[in-house]
């Protein structure tokens, strides 16, 4: 008698296991689907955090961001705590040129209807590079190639625009005086 009961007993928690599950799995993901969570300490927090290895942990995140940014340029949402990755990253390591060179590209695309904040956004990256990277040619040409030919599509005012392709000229100059190749190639 006990081992029927048992028995049922359990029957009827499985049943009721397989009753709920399927409704409560979409639940859980359509919640996951609409909601970003950041999980990190403040950078402080952080680099204490990392125990010396901040060149390993800022590798860590920055692969963490590829695969976020891919998710959700492939589902189509807002990668709402891009610039919090980022600026993580850059807390653990200041120099980290991963960060500069694809930073900027992933905050103008990481959603549709990219705004002229999103380009200003993507312009301190840039700026920051070339202090943290002042002798890379490469981290110069970027720079001067976005503002004088990408970023000021994204402009409304046209003394902005006409601003921004002056310092990207000079900032192309300065990139052939470290090096970089005499040629402008947008899109690299």
């Amino acid at each position: 008698m006990k081992r029927l009961l048992a028995a049922s007993w359990v029957a009827a928690l499985v049943a009721g296991i397989f009753a709920v599950q399927p409704r409560l799995a979409r639940t859980v993901h359509a919640i996951g689907e609409r909601e970003d969570r950041y999980a990190l300490p403040s950078p402080g927090v952080l680099r204490a955090a990392t125990l010396g290895y901040r060149a390993a942990a800022a590798d860590i995140l920055w692969s963490k961001v590829t695969v976020e940014y891919g998710t959700h340029l492939a589902e189509r949402r807002p990668f709402v705590h891009l610039t919090r990755y980022l600026d993580s990253i850059l807390a653990l390591e200041p120099d980290h040129a991963p960060v500069y060179r694809y930073g900027p590209s992933f905050i103008l695309f990481h959603h549709p209807g990219t705004t002229e904040r999103d380009a200003h956004m993507a312009r301190h990256y840039l700026e920051r590079g070339t202090r943290e990277r002042p002798t890379d040619p490469e981290m110069w040409l970027r720079y001067g190639e976005f503002l004088s030919a990408f970023g000021p599509s994204f402009l409304a005012s046209a003394d902005e625009k006409t601003s921004w392709r002056n310092e990207g000229a000079r900032a192309i100059a300065r990139a052939r005086e470290l090096g970089a190749p005499g040629r402008v190639a947008p899109g690299r």
